[in-house]
């Protein structure tokens, strides 16, 4: 019996480096994914990942990937709202990767990590409260300090609701828009904040004021609303001594309307 010892060891050898070859080449595949994606500001996915599952019930579990010859390959996480979560309650997130390299990140609803780990997170928290989830962080969806991504021509959108005396409340939403598929090509994203401001001004804006801002591809966030073309244009303290023409005609047009004017 001793001096088959010596075969069977070689045989486990070859055994083990043969079915240990693949699951290798898919470490190494999941690794490139991971050391040479970045969101849009610079961060690593397990960046994200880490300073996510601190703020936003999210429990990142297994990696996996595939590679196919002159096709498509993926890489996938699969990720939970709680560690007692069954797979039937999992998420997946998928990192794709075309046959000239391009890499393109979905379901649509965790599109946000492309802009980095603070959207995400509070992408994460507004659908938990819209979809009822137990004790979400509202505590950070409501910092005013985690919406500074949003840059402006007068500086970070956070930092200009702190100094205009700005609370934000419910609804919050960020998510990335379904574009129709004329416009696949391009990348939506949209912030929409409710706000209370305690300042002068037209209570349309200052109680439960709506602040929309969208961001096409790599582009600059835009204002998209009203109130957020006002904090975009004007420093804090000055957003509404100017008249807007747009917005004027707009508000007496509705005006008219409501009064039973055609």
């Amino acid at each position: 019996m001793t001096h088959r010892w010596p075969l069977l060891f070689a045989t486990l050898v070859i055994a083990s480096a043969i079915f240990g070859y693949g699951h290798a080449e898919e470490d190494a595949f999941i690794k490139r994914i991971k050391t040479t994606w970045r969101a849009q500001d610079g961060a690593t996915i397990d960046e994200i990942l880490s300073r996510v599952s601190e703020v936003a019930h999210f429990v990142p579990r297994e990696w996996d990937s595939e590679q196919k010859h002159g096709s498509d390959d993926f890489a996938s996480l699969s990720w939970a709202r709680s560690p007692s979560d069954t797979r039937d309650d999992e998420h997946e997130i998928t990192w794709d990767v075309s046959a000239d390299g391009v890499v393109s990140l979905g379901p649509a609803r965790v599109r946000t990590m492309e802009l980095g780990w603070r959207p995400f997170a509070l992408s994460l928290i507004a659908r938990e409260i819209a979809d009822g989830y137990p004790q979400p962080n509202v505590a950070f969806l409501h910092d005013a300090s985690n919406y500074d991504f949003v840059a402006t021509a007068q500086g970070g959108l956070g930092d200009l609701l702190k100094k205009g005396r700005c609370t934000i409340g419910n609804p919050v939403s960020l998510d990335y828009v379904v574009l129709p598929e004329k416009m696949a090509k391009d990348d939506l994203w949209r912030l929409q904040l409710s706000v209370n401001c305690d300042i002068t001004g037209p209570s349309y804006f200052t109680h439960s004021g709506v602040i929309i801002f969208t961001k096409m591809n790599r582009d600059e966030w835009q204002p998209a609303s009203f109130f957020a073309r006002r904090i975009a244009k004007y420093p804090p303290g000055h957003w509404f001594e100017q008249v807007e023409p747009d917005e004027q005609r707009t508000f007496d047009a509705v005006r008219k309307v409501l009064k039973g004017g055609k």
